[in-house]
Parts: C-alpha cells; sequence; structure tokens
C-alpha cells in the first residue's frame, strides 16, 4: 500500500515486467525487491495456521487490499496460501532424520552470554527434530540443584567452568542428559566453556560447531537490562569479547553473524535453522537430513569487489552455499591469495559454507588459470586453513595435491575430488569404473577420509546419455557424490541430484552460470522447491523438444506446493534419443508420471505397452503414467482445454486421481499471472 514515490526504483521496474496489473503488482513484486537490495532479507513471519490475513502480512502481501483489486476467486483461503505460493524458500516440508547412524551428530553452539544461542538452539532442534540441551539448564538442574548465580557466589568461578567443562563432555562426547542417546541434539554452551582448556579440546575435535557472534554492541544493551539472574563476569563485556573472540574462531565450523542492531529475531530464526540444517547435513556426510538447501551458487566474477557483491547476492536468494570460482578472478594466483581472507570472512558472515575451486584450463577449456600447478595447490591449502568448507582438486593433480601435503593439519575442510569431461557421457560400466577409482585410489592417494566427496560432470550428447548420472547417483546412496550432466539436455539432472541424495547441485545468479546448463538459483528454490525435495519426492516429467518455453512446470509446482503436495514437475528434454530409449535409461521408477508435448505425442504413444480410447482415436499420447509390471500406459486429455491454467489443471487431476482443489487452481492462476500466461 505505499505510495508509488516511495517504492524503490528497482521494484518499479520488476512491476513493469510481471505484467500484474495494480496493487497485485506490488504485493508479488516484494520478493524480487529483496533481491536487488544487496542487504539482508528482512522477513517477519507469522505461522500460516494464524488468521489468512496476517499470514499475508507476514508474507509480504497487503492484508487491506480491497477485494475488488484482488484476482478472481480470491478468497480467504488463498489467503492463507499466498506464502506457499510465493515465497518457496520457506518450505513446509521439514528435513527428519532418516539414518539412524547419524543420529549420533550433536551440534554445538558458542558464543558470547546473551547471543541468542538458547533461543536460536530451540529454533534449531525444532528444525532438525532432535532434542535440545541447554548447559546452564543441566546444569542448575541436574548438577548443582541451584541457580548457577548462587553455585557461583559459594563456590567461585573455577569450580563453575570445572563443573560446566566436564557436563560439556559428558553431553557431547558420551552422550549423557540425552533423553535418547541414540539420538542426535543441539547443544548451547555457556559464554565462557572456551576459556577452560580441556572444554576448547573438545569443542576443536567436534563437528559441528557453530560460533553464534552478536555484535557485541547489541550484547552489551541486552546484559544491561536481564536483571541478576546472571552471575557478575567481573570484567567490561567487551573486553571479555576481545579475550574470546580467537578462541571462538579456533573451534567453530560455521560463524552466525549478527550485524548491529539487528533485531528481527524472526528472520534471524529462519536464517540460522537454515544455516544449523546445513551443518547438521555437512558433518553427516551429506546424507540422513533431507537437503535443508541444497542449492550450490558458483561466483564467477572477475574483480574481489564484484565476487563479494554476488557472494551477498547469492544469500539474499536463499543459496546453501557457494562455490568460490577463484581461477575467474583477474591478476593470476596473487590476486587470488590477497583476495580469499575476504571471501571466506564475507561467507562465514553469511553462515554460508563456501567451496573454493581454482580451475586449470586442462581441465575446462572456459577457466581461468593458466600456469604452474604448484603455487595453484598451494592456494587452494591457503583456503583450506581459512576456513574454506570444501576444496575442490581435479582427479588429475590429485598426485600433486598429495606431494605438497594435502589438506592442512588441523582443517576441518572436505575434498572433493572432481572429474570434468566437455565431451560425452561415459556408458554406465565405464561411470561405475571411474567412480570407483576416485573413491578408491585417488582418495587414498589425496590422504581423503570417506567424508571426501566424488564430483563427476560430462557433456551431454543426448537426453539418454543425461539419464545415466542419475543411475549413478543411486548407487552411490550414502556417500557424498556429485554427479551431473552438463548442457542443455542434462538440466533436469541438476534440479533431481538431491532427490537422489547429491551432496548439492549447482544453480547460477541470472545469467552468470559457470557450467553449459546451469539453471537459476532462485528457480531451483523458488519453482522446483530443492530445500524440500527428498527421496520420497514424486517425480513427474515434462517430456519434448523444446521444453524451456512452456509454462506447465511453474503452475503445477505451484499447484503441488499449495496443496503441499511432496512432488516436483520437471521439464525434460528428449533430445538426441528416441522416448522409448530415453524412458529406459532413467533409473527405474522414476518417473510417477508425464506429460507429452505435441512434438513427442505420437512417438510417445508408441512406446507406451498399453493406450486409452482417447489417445487411440488421436494417435498421440498427452500423457503417459506408469504401468503395473512395467512400461507406461499412454493417456489423451479431454479436447476443448484454453489456456495453460486448463492444461495444467488437467494433468494434475490426471496425476492426483482426484478433483483439483480451488486453492490448487488458484495458485495456479497466480503463478500464470506472475508469468503473463493467464
Amino acid at each position: 500500500d505505499a505510495p508509488a514515490a516511495t517504492r524503490p526504483p528497482s521494484l518499479d521496474r520488476l512491476l513493469r515486467l510481471s505484467r500484474i496489473p495494480g496493487r497485485q503488482q506490488w504485493r508479488w513484486g516484494i520478493r524480487r525487491m529483496r533481491l536487488l537490495q544487496r542487504g539482508p532479507l528482512r522477513l517477519t513471519t507469522a505461522p500460516l495456521e494464524q488468521d489468512p490475513r496476517t499470514a499475508a502480512v507476514a508474507m509480504g502481501y497487503s492484508a487491506d487490499a480491497p477485494a475488488a483489486t484482488r484476482p478472481p476467486g480470491t478468497g480467504a483461503a488463498l489467503w492463507r496460501q499466498l506464502g506457499r505460493v510465493c515465497c518457496q524458500l520457506c518450505p513446509d516440508t521439514e528435513p527428519t532424520i532418516q539414518d539412524a547412524d547419524l543420529q549420533l551428530k550433536r551440534l554445538v553452539l558458542v558464543g558470547m552470554r546473551a547471543a541468542g544461542k538458547s533461543t536460536l538452539g530451540r529454533v534449531a532442534a525444532t528444525r532438525l527434530g532432535v532434542q535440545f540441551v541447554d548447559l546452564d539448564e543441566v546444569l542448575e538442574q541436574e548438577v548443582f540443584g541451584c541457580k548457577i548465580n548462587a553455585f557461583v557466589d559459594k563456590h567461585g568461578w573455577a569450580k563453575f567452568r570445572e563443573a560446566e567443562a566436564r557436563l560439556l563432555e559428558d553431553v557431547v562426547v558420551r552422550g549423557l542428559f540425552i533423553s535418547d542417546p541414540r539420538s542426535g541434539c543441539v547443544v548451547a554452551t555457556g559464554g565462557g566453556v572456551i576459556e577452560t582448556p580441556s572444554a576448547l579440546s573438545v569443542l576443536k575435535a567436534h563437528t559441528p560447531v557453530i560460533w553464534i557472534d552478536r555484535h557485541i554492541d547489541d550484547i552489551i544493551r541486552c546484559l544491561e537490562g536481564v536483571g541478576s539472574y546472571r552471575p557478575g563476569l567481573g570484567t567490561p563485556p567487551r573486553e571479555i569479547y576481545a579475550k574470546r573472540r580467537p578462541l571462538y574462531e579456533q573451534c567453530s565450523d560455521f560463524v552466525f553473524t549478527m550485524r548491529c542492531g539487528d533485531d528481527n529475531w524472526l528472520f534471524l530464526e529462519k536464517r540460522f535453522a537454515d544455516l544449523a540444517a546445513w551443518a547438521d547435513r555437512s558433518a553427516a556426510g551429506c546424507r540422513g537430513l533431507e537437503a535443508a538447501n541444497p542449492v550450490c551458487v558458483p561466483i564467477v566474477a572477475a574483480s574481489l569487489q564484484a565476487a563479494l557483491d554476488d557472494v551477498a547476492e547469492a544469500a539474499i536468494e536463499g543459496a546453501g552455499l557457494v562455490e568460490l570460482r577463484v581461477d575467474k578472478l583477474t591478476g593470476g594466483v596473487e590476486a587470488v591469495l590477497e583476495a580469499l581472507p575476504k571471501l571466506l570472512r564475507k561467507t562465514h558472515s553469511l553462515g554460508l559454507p563456501a567451496v573454493v575451486t581454482f580451475r586449470p584450463t586442462w581441465e575446462d577449456p572456459n577457466a581461468g588459470y593458466i600456469g604452474d600447478e604448484t603455487p595453484r595447490l598451494q592456494a587452494l591449502r591457503r583456503a583450506a586453513e581459512l576456513g574454506a568448507a570444501f576444496i575442490d582438486v581435479e582427479r588429475a593433480a590429485v598426485q600433486r595435491w598429495a606431494g605438497i601435503g594435502g589438506l592442512p593439519k588441523g582443517s576441518k575442510a572436505r575434498l572433493i575430488i572432481s572429474s570434468h569431461n566437455f565431451t560425452e557421457v561415459l556408458d554406465l560400466s565405464s561411470l561405475r569404473a571411474l567412480v570407483a577409482e576416485m573413491r578408491g585410489s585417488d582418495a587414498k592417494i589425496a590422504g581423503a577420509g570417506p567424508e571426501s566427496v566424488v564430483k563427476i560432470a560430462q557433456m551431454a550428447q543426448s537426453s539418454a546419455d543425461a539419464a545415466r548420472m542419475l543411475t549413478v547417483l543411486r548407487e552411490q546412496a550414502g556417500q557424498p557424490t556429485v554427479a551431473l550432466a552438463m548442457g542443455e539436455a542434462g538440466v533436469f539432472t541438476r534440479i533431481l541430484a538431491p532427490h537422489f541424495g547429491a551432496i548439492f547441485s549447482f544453480g547460477c545468479l541470472s545469467g552468470r552460470a559457470s557450467a553449459p546448463g546451469q539453471p537459476d538459483a532462485i528457480e531451483m528454490l523458488e519453482v522446483y522447491r530443492l530445500g524440500a525435495m527428498s527421496g520420497h519426492t514424486k517425480v513427474f516429467a515434462l517430456l519434448g523438444d523444446p521444453v524451456a518455453g512452456s509454462g506447465l512446470p511453474k503452475l503445477l509446482n505451484a499447484g503441488f506446493a499449495a496443496d503441499a503436495w511432496n512432488a516436483v514437475f520437471v521439464g525434460m528434454l528428449v533430445r538426441g534419443c528416441s522416448v522409448e530409449e530415453f524412458l529406459e535409461a532413467l533409473p527405474s521408477g522414476l518417473i510417477a508420471g508425464a506429460a507429452v508435448l505435441a512434438s513427442h505425442s505420437e512417438a510417445a504413444l508408441k512406446a507406451a505397452a498399453e493406450h486409452d480410447a482417447s489417445s487411440a482415436r488421436r494417435a498421440r499420447a498427452d500423457a503417459l503414467l506408469p504401468k503395473s509390471g512395467g512400461g507406461y500406459v499412454a493417456r489423451g486429455l479431454e479436447d476443448g482445454l484454453v489456456g495453460e491454467v486448463a492444461e495444467a489443471s488437467a494433468y494434475y487431476e490426471l496425476f492426483k486421481g482426484s478433483p483439483v482443489p480451488s486453492i490448487v487452481r488458484d495458485a495456479m492462476m497466480l503463478a500464470a499471472a506472475a508469468q503473463g500466461r493467464a
């Protein structure tokens, strides 16, 4: 409802492009405006189960918009769903723990008193579905039998620190004071626990540890109003912070930075929950938690400042991690060594784990590095020392990597052993042999443990080529893997990678792809909801050539989100092979149903084992549904469907096997309006 004069110019530009008339345009543009601000994403959230008008305001919509300005059919139910349709970076599906071996993971939070460890820790525990353990509460209730300030007054700080260190080891190492020792938990520690050498050793040896680095000015303001329930520190908080800061840095794997004045706790809680889910997933070797956010955004800028800006933009767009392609920086190794501390400090402050890649042209013709190998690999070692989460080393360079010492001692970085083929996708037996060698002999040479990641990227000349990569991912389930097909034919492998447990997939900032076939990160998150995708997600396909121009994926995925259906609709280009060859190349049982464009409708009918009367009469298949015992049944849609919303609704009804709810149809209409397809 803000007057036009007060709206940011960038928003008005987006409103003109969005083709949604009037006030609806302003509401829809809120999300896009945030992406152009290059600042923290400020959300005021409210649970969807609250009053629909309150929820609408929380998601950036105007609750007092007159009914006449809303699209037809926009009632209370649609107001309740607006967040699901347009703010899909916050999916309804919560991650769940599936692998018992990973439930021993304990996520530990450190930071100053009043940093927010208890508040954020409870949010993270809820997100992960695990127990929250506050060491201060356990000390008071289970160990001391009195308040901490009373214990400190009677016995002094030294005795308190001793008891605190023992309790930390009991909880983190031995699993005591946890209701179910086999389950994971989130542990909030006391602010000064790191001052005890034995406790610091426990934290250094443990993964993951998150340092909540709230600005000291905000901590001081908070402490001034806490009353007397906390014992006095005896030293000004600013001096204590300066003393403890290097200790927090030594023991933490991730840093959650809160800038001065950050008081939007609803936003902070969401961002912290995302970071906690990633930290737990990363420590578990990428399996066990359904992907919290597996979208990795490559940063390919040529200058340091542009790269820093792109990192901030990636965070705003909702990236789960970033790949720093430092080979793209101008200035060679010297420029890279100068830029790495600043880039990694930026990623840490935004809670984004970083993959550092220094790609040579002998591996990738489009890479930026030409020069000696030793300085390049030494720069990667320096990145590991500075706190990079992953270091990408090419398979052909593993021997030289081992020769300079491999990962530095004490580094918590994980090694990615990568292989690229810009000519073809190998046959399945060759792919299997390649993966086995990379995970076996190559990892052994590099001195990498089982947590190291195998990454394979190959250029697909046909859609059947690309499909083989998904088979590789399925066979590597339980082991950290990235496998994708490059090129237009392989786009669907990037979108479906989390379905098969890939540790992450690549999506670019708009127009800044680092490899052929990279989709936009924001599309991966908002349209395909990769943050909610898991092995339980039903996969529906759009078969044809071309598929990029179709609006069906956006409409159907908006409908899936509105209906809270754990499903995804993905365009699959069928090129360089027949429909039958493509379907056979896909992992068995993957496709729960497929829509077929006119370009391949006749071929799809021939590929089907059975057909209904409608498809036989018109000599084409509008859809394919899996048949019990194998193969597909060709189905035809009813005649007279006008517009993509009607077509999407027909496919939805066919896939779901039930009438389309009004909330789904409304969501599709809203998505169509956003594309100018209504």
